[in-house]
């Protein structure tokens, strides 16, 4: 597989790394498994790590995405922050998409940065954008 999945208990959040090629067979498959450790576990935090990977999605894919997450409703509270290597396209039309479906997104491409955001409580950022 070109992802891993790992649950931190004792920070309670879920990390996804992504390596090789991503194609939206991946991202289904990706989901698919996602879902159930989100059931089984409650985490309402997830970390995903696309800087190795080779994105393979068009953008018609990637504004696929927030209704993707949008039909589960284990994913209606996750507080998101994916990596992306500086200069990637298609990730700011990912966050804003997101936004407008009022998930809890935001694009980082430092790994700190996005941990602090995640593990950050309140601010902001915590709160759902409403659409215009």
């Amino acid at each position: 597989m070109p992802y891993t999945i790992e649950y931190r208990k004792e920070i309670d959040c879920i990390f996804a790394t992504f390596e090789g090629a991503v194609t939206m067979s991946v991202v289904r498959e990706y989901i698919a498994e996602l879902l159930p450790l989100l059931e089984q576990t409650g985490c309402r935090r997830l970390l995903s790590d696309s800087r190795n990977a080779d994105i393979q999605l068009s953008s018609r894919d990637i504004m696929q995405f927030p209704k993707l997450a949008a039909e589960s409703p284990l994913t209606e509270n996750l507080k998101r922050a994916a990596l992306a290597r500086a200069g990637t396209s298609g990730y700011e039309l990912y966050e804003t998409l997101s936004k407008l479906q009022r998930q809890r997104l935001k694009i980082f491409t430092d790994r700190d940065e996005a941990l602090a955001w995640l593990l950050a409580e309140g601010g902001p950022d915590e709160t759902r954008i409403d659409p215009p």
